[in-house]
């Protein structure tokens, strides 16, 4: 649907392995939203457009999806700026090796907090 990555796109790929593989595979074009979903909304083909791109940092924010007129009835036009994050997520609790073993503990612990293991 992207098409392929120009060397701009692909700046942000800090594994030189990555960029090579995707420099191997086969060149397509990038595809129209109006052809995909020929019986969207113009303002939903603009909006997709702009949040599908491969590089992050082209890539519409949160914010500005809000913003696009795709939603213009539905946003309600607060300040954003007092509702953002300052500081980024802290995703430090999902840092552990996804072992099969360890996961299915974590599934079992997550479920009792829902049943005790007597029901």
């Amino acid at each position: 649907m992207l098409g392929t990555p120009n060397s701009d796109d692909m700046s942000f790929i800090g594994n030189d392995l990555a960029r090579k593989y995707i420099r191997k595979l086969p060149k397509r074009n990038k595809q129209s939203m109006k052809k995909i979903f020929p019986k969207a909304n113009p303002n939903a083909h603009s909006l997709l457009q702009k949040m599908l791109v491969f590089n992050p940092e082209k890539r519409y924010t949160v914010k500005n999806c809000l913003e696009h007129p795709y939603f213009e009835r539905l946003f309600c036009d607060i300040n954003l700026a007092d509702n953002e994050c300052i500081e980024p997520f802290d995703w430090s609790w999902d840092n552990f090796e996804p072992t099969r073993d360890l996961l299915q503990r974590m599934v079992w612990d997550e479920s009792l907090q829902y049943h005790s293991a007597d029901e």
